[in-house]
């Protein structure tokens, strides 16, 4: 087998996927190089399968993933140099992935997730900080008055009390626009004196327009809002500017116009939802204590999140006023010890010792009333986490509801709001109702989250740029055969590349018939220009490459018919290929049809039957 040149096929992959320019970052796995790319419809699917070491391809979860083979550890480093990408350009990039792909939920999930990554280890250090001094002032150590106290909050709070300016950032560099005008719109968001103007008496108008009172601080929402308009204001802009004057007027043009819109458009809108929201959920809790429990429980933080709290607040503080206790406020802390139970399903699940002392980490400050933490770097990473945490408090929420839960003072969450359950007039089921029900929101979100939380450094939703080669896949996959026939040892094929089980192990399959069907229910990889070969990839990961005859791809089509294409999904038994054996007999190639599992690595074992087989024999088991 002739040496493979790693600089000439590293040349030749960044040119196909479109350039170092169009390279966000790459990393690989066993048999993939994996690309981030800036826009994923630029590469050329066929032109990349026929780089002649490509195996296949897939677009997937965000991530332009090129299938090499076992050797894919000796190019990764070639090209990271063709793409001009250092370790550190790739994970400072990276961070800022755009995920295109997928529902509109899924993907404003992720994009929030894109934003919020890089902003991960402020958001666990303010969290731990933060639950440090509510410990100390509790004891007494600390008063919120010493200057000790104020210098530190202040570097715990500063992260979300400047949240907008951040986010801004990163939305810049998500929407593919300025990042620092994104990010000035944020700091217009918190602007002293304009702050102060609004919420004084009479308010302030712009342009005779009023402009609400609202407070933007800790909020993440209005940013992503504003900058994703003010993306689309900057590709008008440059298209009607010269370009001589591109670099003071679009700036100038983006800010003039976002700045205002955002405070006259998204001020009035958050409050006008934040009322509604708020009057329906007391409505449903006035009804049935039960289901708005549930509802309360379940969606607070999410209120919280998309920043629709704030008309809550006035009726809280007026229940506690007014009647001397509030059984919403006593609600909607159990959606904190939920979360605190999403962060430990999460340490516990996970086996990477960083992302394990994280959950741990975010539990203890979620216990001492600091969600941010984990919502930020955990739940809004994986929507089926944050899910997690909206089933526990959802459940206990409902419960406490029915039992006639009280809050009797106004407190902190976490472990510091069970004092403030307690009955000036005695002990009651306000007080117990409460720990037993922030026991089971800890306890179910806890559960759900090691459900979802994956170890899988293969997860679509993440952005991984390492694998570790040691790690094996615990999974069973049965391989039907694609074609009628009989199979023979992988070391009998005529081919070296093949029979060494250098691409994966596998069998080939003499055929006694022209029609390959799908082996397993999944999905297609990648289908080769000359039609000879095809990918798959099983629901269980596991990755196939089903190869019709050797030195076929000299045939340039000739004699292959293909039924699928590129994506599709497909079920065990559909058909994939036929082929005329006639005249690849005629061509003087073997007709052998080559099965290998080509990340057959990532198993404990691959076992592989010989003999005669149809379509409904087992030729593989995967382990």
């Amino acid at each position: 087998m002739a040496k493979i040149d790693y600089t000439q096929l590293a040349r030749e992959i960044v040119a196909a996927v479109g350039g170092k320019e169009n390279i966000i970052s790459v990393g690989n796995c066993m048999t993939r190089l994996r690309f981030v790319l800036k826009d994923d419809s630029i590469p050329d699917k066929e032109k990349v399968a026929s780089i002649k070491e490509v195996k296949g391809v897939m677009n997937q979860g965000g991530q332009y993933q090129v299938i090499i083979g076992t050797n894919v550890s000796d190019l990764i480093d070639y090209v990271k140099k063709e793409a001009d990408l250092t370790d550190s350009k790739a994970a400072d990039k990276d961070s800022y992935k755009v995920v295109k792909e997928g529902s509109l939920w899924n993907r404003f999930f992720k994009t929030i997730a894109g934003c919020i990554m890089p902003m991960i280890g402020p958001l666990v250090a303010s969290g731990i900080i933060k639950g440090l001094l509510v410990i100390l002032t509790t004891a007494g150590v600390l008063k919120t008055t010493d200057g000790t106290y104020i210098l530190l909050y202040a570097a715990a709070d500063a992260v979300m009390y400047f949240m907008p300016i951040l986010v801004g950032f990163t939305c810049g560099k998500i929407f593919n626009c300025n990042p620092y005008v994104t990010a000035v719109i944020g700091g217009a968001f918190l602007y002293p004196n304009l702050l102060t103007a609004v919420s004084a008496k009479g308010g302030m108008t712009f342009l005779t327009l009023h402009v609400t009172s609202v407070s933007y601080a800790n909020t993440f929402l209005p940013i992503l809002l504003a900058a994703f308009f003010a993306s689309k204001l900057e590709k008008l802009a440059k298209k009607i500017i010269p370009s001589v004057l591109q670099l003071i007027f679009v700036p100038t043009f983006v800010v003039i116009i976002t700045v205002p819109v955002a405070w006259l458009v998204l001020g009035p809108v958050m409050n006008i939802l934040s009322s509604l929201l708020s009057k329906a959920v007391m409505g449903i809790f006035g009804v049935s204590p039960l289901i708005g429990g549930i509802v309360i429980g379940a969606c607070w933080q999410l209120v919280v999140l998309l920043g629709l709290h704030t008309a809550f607040i006035p009726i809280l503080m007026n229940n506690l006023f007014s009647l001397g206790y509030d059984p919403v406020n006593a609600i909607m802390g159990l959606s904190v010890w939920a979360f605190a139970g999403v962060a430990l399903g999460y340490a516990l699940k996970n086996k990477d010792q960083e992302k394990k002392s994280m959950g741990l980490g975010n539990m203890v400050s979620a216990l001492c009333g600091v969600t941010e933490p984990t919502i930020y770097s955990i739940a809004l990473t994986n929507i089926r986490l944050f899910a997690a945490g909206m089933i526990g408090g959802g459940v206990a929420g409902g419960i406490l509801g029915a039992l006639g839960g009280k809050m009797y003072v106004y407190a902190g969450d976490g472990i510091f709001r069970i004092p403030a359950m307690i009955n000036p007039k005695g002990i009651d089921i306000s007080f117990y109702g409460f720990i037993i029900c922030a026991v089971v929101a800890f306890a179910i979100a806890a559960v759900v989250s090691f459900i979802f939380t994956t170890n899988s450094k293969d997860e679509a939703e993440e952005i991984e740029t390492t694998e570790k080669t040691n790690d094996k896949k615990e999974t069973r996959q049965k391989i039907y055969a694609p074609v009628k026939g009989t199979a023979i040892p992988q070391d009998q094929i005529k081919d070296e590349t093949f029979a060494s089980g250098m691409l994966g192990k596998g069998v080939g399959i003499r055929p006694s018939e022209s029609v390959v069907y799908a082996p397993f229910d999944g999905v297609i990889s990648s289908v080769t220009e000359t039609k000879h070969a095809v990918g798959m990839v099983s629901d269980q990961d596991v990755q196939l490459l089903i190869h019709i005859g050797i030195d076929t791809v000299k045939m340039n089509g000739e004699g292959f018919k293909v039924f699928v294409k590129d994506g599709q999904a497909v079920q065990k038994g559909d058909k994939l290929i036929e082929f005329d054996r006639e005249k690849i007999k005629a061509a003087n190639f073997d007709d052998i049809v080559v099965t290998l599992v080509i990340n057959s690595d990532e198993y404990q074992k691959v076992e592989c039957h010989n003999g005669a087989c149809e379509e409904n024999d087992v030729i593989m088991n995967v382990e």
